[in-house]
């Protein structure tokens, strides 16, 4: 009985303390609003920005694409060249990769070379 009487004694010496412990212990680790999963949350929301900005940058190029294309021939063409790689009868084009933003680019810049 003299055992119980000592550890009821130290709970009732540190009560606050111990209070408080398992407060933190509860509001940062334990509970599901903890701190660890307003952190985990936080992280993901910037990852969600991150992506959100590449889309929406994304849909700006094409709708610039887009309003090329509705806006007149050259655009349509300039559009078929980059995307397609067609091609006018008098030109040769060469694809160098099997990329296809490399293979784009390099189609681009070899009818840009042709034509000028």
């Amino acid at each position: 009985m003299g055992k119980i009487n000592n550890i009821w004694f130290y709970l009732a010496r540190h009560k606050y303390l111990i209070t408080i412990i398992l407060g933190v212990l509860l509001v940062g680790v334990i509970d599901e609003n903890s701190f660890r999963k307003y952190i985990l949350l936080k992280m993901h929301q910037d990852e969600v920005e991150q992506e959100l900005a590449a889309y929406q940058e994304q849909f700006l190029r094409d709708s610039v694409r887009l309003s090329a294309l509705e806006s007149s021939q050259k655009g349509v063409e300039r559009i078929a060249r980059e995307r397609y790689f067609m091609k006018r009868p008098s030109e040769d084009v060469f694809v160098l990769s099997t990329d296809n933003r490399e293979a784009s680019e390099q189609a681009k810049e070899t009818t840009n070379a042709t034509t000028h």
